[in-house]
């Protein structure tokens, strides 16, 4: 390593480094991470003096390496997550190679690029503050690259006070600069998506339960939907192979109609132009294409409402995305076509080896003992109620899935109790499928919104009466807490509760203080997103005609003029500086009485002559001490042209300046 670094570079160097790694783990391929810490382990051996720079020879095979393994490994995930990797390769070779201010300027730059990607993918207001440490590091390091003489505290005064200048204009430039939107809809490829999926089988909800991350956040504008409406829809799956319900192929075309968008909206409401209710979401990104809406959700602008009342996107929700919906009272209702009663209906055959024999059985008993197909149904909702037990943990189910469950295991999750249910309706001849989403969510009085996270995810079941869809939540024969209360309330072993999340805050609600802290985080998050995150062109013209709308325009064009005018006028002082023209320092004022003292005894300074030559000339002209002499002139330097120094230091040699002064003046 080259001189041009000290230690405190190299240290801010590989903490910077370190630090976005960290950051941008969950964006990375685990190979990546992990050529990442590498590298910090190197620099770091390196920067304690353990082992060389990596040759150059060797720094380029292992880009020629890395870049193809990375090609090769991501090539399927979109161009997008390639680049991002290929760009933090780039940073990380780089890293290894600092032999020059030019490759800490490139190393700098590459960091800025990457908290641009970095935002692209988690936009919360922890993310900001994490993303903004990250930008006080590296402008840290370029400060350090040309302010190597100042001392501690007037190098961080100085890291701080050009943050701070920076920070109006980066508020101006915020509120007035156009919001450019095609960055955010470029398609990101995951390797596992975060929420609902589009097939579900016993269980799995049950693990995305365990989960409290995000999903969404509703505020209502008027009406506040009780407890028992709170359902929030995502999909409905209308298709069982015996073990796992999908989405028929009916469905996955209206799904492929709205990836190509244009607002259709495939059933039609009674009374829209009145709507019952308006909310608004903010929805965390889940890499999908379904939006999670109550019942009989209108339309909103660009997104398409499918024949089963859930909401698509045109695209996948990639960021944090606030939508307005609103909420009707009906749908107008065809009765259903033959085709579509025979896929409501559908099962597997009954001799298959996915056959339930024993349900079947059950209800072939009950038909024969006269009871109708609709106390078949209450019945075994009954049985739920009396004898069933909702858990996150239930019991592995055999080939027989129903069978299982209705007569051995009767414990199970929200699927266990719908797929059940669905089961012996669609035996019965009953039209009906399963819908999954969410179930109520967390209410935030000090700002008025629901939080809805993961282990609110449910499933519950829709059957075909009265010639419209109604909804049954065999759950709530089961647990009726689930529907009043949420989850927690629900289970009956209170350890079960996000029991892989020891550490999250939801999880420690009944604790007060845990509690108080975990609100008001909640409210500055919603407040971030929904004031800062979700600022577009939309807000932002709303915004400028509030403001403009109150201002004649002639007095705007005055201020416009004042404005020009004093921004101009600023930079004419700062090139020009005339606060510093014949400007004398302490130092100087002293050593000008020094001459001023010596002039009246016949001896001038001559033109060019150093302090060192002037005092050595004093010395030798009046018999001066020549310590006293030389101390001054020693004094006076150190106070003109030494930089690390603290006010206190620099007042202290004045001081001493003084002193000495005096004392040669004294004869």
């Amino acid at each position: 390593m080259k001189e041009f670094l000290n230690r405190f570079n190299l240290t801010l160097i590989i903490v910077c480094y370190s630090a976005i790694v960290l950051a941008l783990y969950e964006q990375l391929h685990i190979y990546v991470v992990l050529f990442g810490v590498l590298c910090a382990c190197w620099r770091g051996a390196h920067f304690f003096g353990w082992i060389a720079l990596m040759p150059r020879f060797l720094l380029s095979a292992v880009a020629i390496a890395t870049s193809a393994l990375t090609v090769g490994l991501l090539y399927q995930q979109g161009v997008f997550n390639i680049m991002l990797h290929l760009i933090f390769l780039g940073f990380s070779l780089k890293f290894l190679e600092l032999r020059s201010t030019r490759d800490v300027y490139f190393f700098v730059n590459t960091g800025f690029i990457l908290i641009a990607l970095f935002f692209i993918f988690n936009t919360s207001i922890v993310a900001t503050l994490v993303a903004s440490f990250l930008l006080l590091l590296l402008f840290a390091i370029l400060l350090s690259l040309h302010a190597q003489r100042l001392v501690k505290n007037a190098y961080l005064t100085l890291l701080f006070k050009s943050c701070l200048l920076s920070l109006p204009l980066a508020i101006v430039l915020f509120v007035v600069m156009p919001r450019l939107p095609s960055l955010w809809k470029m398609p990101i490829q995951k390797q596992a998506t975060t929420g609902l999926s589009d097939t579900v089988s016993p269980g799995e909800i049950a693990k995305l339960s365990r989960s409290s991350a995000l999903a969404f956040r509703a505020t209502f504008s008027d009406v506040i939907a009780p407890e028992s409406e709170r359902y929030w829809r995502a999909m409905t799956l209308d298709n069982f192979d015996g073990r796992t319900w999908s989405q028929s192929t009916s469905l996955k075309q209206e799904e492929s109609m709205a990836k190509r968008g244009g607002g259709r909206q495939f059933y039609q409401t009674k009374n829209a132009e009145q709507p019952k209710s308006e909310y608004e979401l903010i929805i965390e990104p889940h890499y999908n294409y379904w939006l999670p809406v109550l019942d009989y959700a209108l339309t909103p602008t660009g997104l398409v409402s499918l024949s089963d009342y859930s909401l698509r996107s045109d695209k996948p929700v990639i960021a944090r995305q606030a939508i307005t919906v609103a909420q009707t009272s009906a749908v107008k209702t065809q009765p259903l076509t033959a085709n579509q009663i025979r896929q409501f209906t559908q099962l597997p055959e009954r001799k298959s080896a996915l056959g339930n024999d024993r349900t079947d059985a059950w209800i072939a008993e009950n038909l024969s003992n006269g009871l109708s197909k609709e106390s078949i149904l209450a019945q075994l909702l009954n049985g739920f109620s009396e004898s069933f037990r909702y858990t996150l943990e239930p019991p592995r189910l055999g080939e027989k899935q129903i069978d299982d469950f209705l007569f051995n295991s009767q414990a199970g999750f929200c699927v266990h109790f719908a797929s059940s249910y669905l089961y012996v309706a669609r035996r019965l001849g009953f039209p009906a499928r399963m819908v999954t989403g969410y179930l109520g969510g967390e209410w935030q009085a000090s700002e008025g919104f629901f939080t809805i996270r993961q282990y609110d995810a449910h499933a519950w079941v829709e059957i075909w009466r009265e010639n419209r869809w109604q909804r049954v939540d065999p759950t709530a024969y089961v647990a009726p807490e689930r529907v009043e209360s949420g989850l927690q309330a629900a289970l009956t072993d209170g350890n079960e509760f996000l029991a892989d999340e020891y550490f999250s805050l939801q999880k420690w609600q009944s604790v007060e203080l845990i509690n108080l802290l975990r609100g008001r985080l909640a409210q500055m998050d919603y407040l971030w997103a929904r004031y800062v995150v979700n600022f577009d062109n939309q807000s932002q013209v709303k915004l400028m005609q509030r403001w403009l709308s109150k201002i004649p325009w002639l007095k705007l064009a005055y201020a416009v003029m004042l404005v020009m005018a004093i921004i101009f006028a600023a930079l004419l002082l700062i090139i020009f500086k005339p606060w510093q023209v014949n400007k004398i320092t302490i130092e100087d004022k002293i050593y000008l009485q020094l001459q001023g003292h010596f002039n009246k005894q016949g001896m001038k300074r001559e033109a060019g002559q150093s302090v060192s030559e002037y005092c050595l000339l004093l010395s030798k002209t009046f018999l001066l001490s020549d310590s006293l002499c030389q101390s001054f002139a020693l004094k006076y330097n150190a106070i003109k042209y030494q930089t690390r120094q603290t006010k206190g230091q620099r007042k202290k040699q004045i001081k001493q300046l003084i002193f000495i002064s005096k004392q040669l003046t004294k004869r």
